[in-house]
């Protein structure tokens, strides 16, 4: 499964204590940073000490076994991989329909995601089959052509000429106002063939692609001014068919099919830090109604129910009993009728966290359970109900969003539960209120149940959830096995912590035994 984790990347925006209680950002940023710099350059003195410990990983998880904090997982089903010809994965052996459903639609985002890095453009994939939509545009539709009267436009021009003296055959022009630039072939005065443009017109800043009697007609790529970028299918200057949307960091926003510039059907829209919504949008092209869904990362947990813009209004928990294709490249899934309680959205403020206390996210609650803790002085704990692969979104800390001029406790139990608030960087402080400590009165959201290891098997970062907004996630590091408790690094600094997190680091690295 993809990992819709929204990470951050800039240093310093996770601290949340004016005691100086930081979360260590090196920490949290390890996977992400190294993919950025992997020279001990770009490291700091917790990075390089991180990397010593890592060492240590193996021998801290066997102490673990021993100790029966993690419990060796129950034997599972053996599914196989059956491949074709070519390698590409037909079907699983051992998965059952949800399964089958589940891994057909990751596929298929995994193959529109495609941008082409890999010399694979997102046509060519075995699933897609992508085209201008056949029926004629309407006129005045909206159009992203930055130069529709070349003729009364000021240029020079560098190219072939017909015989009367029309631009012909390749050649570029340069633009007097303001020096945009135009490449391609031209034929007896008309853009036809490939082209590039780079402008500064309508917000855009290139445009690459297919133009017929001097117009759009074919694959275009679209990019503006704020970096973010479109990639469709043009007829007559106006995108009539598929079309895609990436943001600034090339990360795939929106997907659908458009007519006369408008998405029309089912559209997917692609959450940075989350899931994704999925239903037929309205007229203005809005994933705005009753019948629109909420789809978990797993592709099986689904909110179905009312949304607005794509924002979650009023939502049951429901299944995927089918998937089928529209337009030879939309995948369209079926739901269950919905039911059960009603998920609205619930952002919390300073002094509420949310209307309903003990309604449990359907997606955690799939994955992790809260059980008595193994370790010694620990409490509650949490522990994997099934298998979870690496790089899969676990747990989500939800709590009060505590204001900038909040007083600060004294003790370390008092400020036990606070976390960085990712919606509120970089001094935005969550809290878990005392009231709502217990599981039994407050169980909507789980990671802070949470236990510490210099070992853990999963670490913190960002989610955007539907019900509550960004907020901070547990997300695995490794394959985590059925009953396995799960731990997260707290990441406090070493020169001002708690007694018993000294105490921890130091029995680890003086090879004494854990306690």
């Amino acid at each position: 499964m993809p990992s819709p984790i929204l990470p951050f990347t800039t240093q310093n925006q996770l601290t949340y204590s004016r005691l100086s209680r930081q979360i260590d950002l090196d920490l949290i940023l390890t996977r992400i940073r190294s993919a950025v710099d992997d020279s001990d350059s770009a490291y700091g003195d917790y990075d390089k000490t991180y990397r010593e410990y890592k060492a240590k990983q193996e021998e801290r998880r066997q102490k673990l076994i021993n100790r029966g904090s993690i419990v060796e997982p129950p034997v599972e089903k053996v599914q196989v991989a059956v491949r074709d010809k070519l390698g590409n994965e037909k079907y699983v052996r051992g998965e059952n329909n949800s399964d089958i459903l589940s891994r057909e639609l990751d596929e298929w985002v995994k193959e529109i995601k495609c941008t082409n890095a890999k010399g694979i453009k997102f046509e060519q994939c075995r699933d897609l089959s992508v085209r201008v939509f056949e029926k004629e545009v309407i006129y005045g539709s909206h159009t992203y052509e930055p130069y529709p009267n070349l003729m009364a436009e000021r240029f020079s021009y560098k190219g072939g000429k017909d015989e009367k003296k029309q631009l012909h055959g390749n050649g570029s022009l340069k633009f007097a106002h303001d020096g945009s630039i135009m490449s391609g072939k031209w034929h007896h005065g008309k853009r036809e063939g490939y082209f590039n443009i780079e402008t500064k017109r309508k917000g855009i800043i290139s445009i690459e692609g297919e133009y017929s009697n001097d117009k759009m007609n074919g694959k275009v790529k679209i990019k503006f001014e704020d970096n973010t970028w479109l990639e469709g299918f043009f007829k007559d200057g106006v995108i009539h068919g598929f079309c895609r949307y990436f943001d600034s960091e090339n990360y795939l926003t929106f997907v659908g099919i458009h007519r006369n510039g408008t998405p029309i059907g089912t559209c997917w829209k692609f959450i940075r830090g989350g899931g994704c919504v999925v239903g037929k949008v309205d007229n203005d092209g809005k994933l705005t109604g009753a019948n629109i869904a909420y789809i978990y990362p797993d592709f099986k947990t689904v909110l179905f129910g009312s949304f607005r813009d794509g924002q979650l209004v009023g939502t049951q928990q429901c299944k995927i009993t089918k998937v089928i294709t529209e337009s030879g490249c939309m995948k369209i899934p079926k739901f269950s009728e919905p039911g059960g309680r009603l998920y609205k959205r619930d952002i919390a403020t300073f002094d509420f966290v949310t209307l309903s206390p003990t309604l449990r996210d359907p997606y955690e609650s799939s994955l992790v359970e809260v059980r008595e803790s193994k370790l010694p002085g620990a409490k509650d704990g949490i522990y994997a109900k099934k298998l979870i692969k690496e790089d899969t979104v676990v747990a989500f800390y939800h709590g009060i969003r505590l204001p900038p001029n909040y007083k600060e406790e004294e003790s370390w139990e008092a400020n036990g539960y606070k976390i960085f608030d990712p919606s509120n960087s970089p001094q935005g402080t969550l809290d878990i209120p005392e009231e709502y400590r217990s599981i039994s009165q407050y169980c909507a959201s789980l990671a802070h149940k949470t236990n510490h290891s210099f070992s853990p098997n999963s670490q913190f970062l960002v989610y955007d959830h539907p019900r509550w907004g960004i907020v901070p996630c547990i997300a695995s590091t490794q394959d985590i096995q059925a009953g396995e408790e799960i731990f997260v690094r707290y990441g406090y600094d070493l020169s001002y912590c708690p007694d018993w997190y000294r105490d921890s680091w130091e029995r680890g690295f003086n090879n004494e035994e854990d306690s």
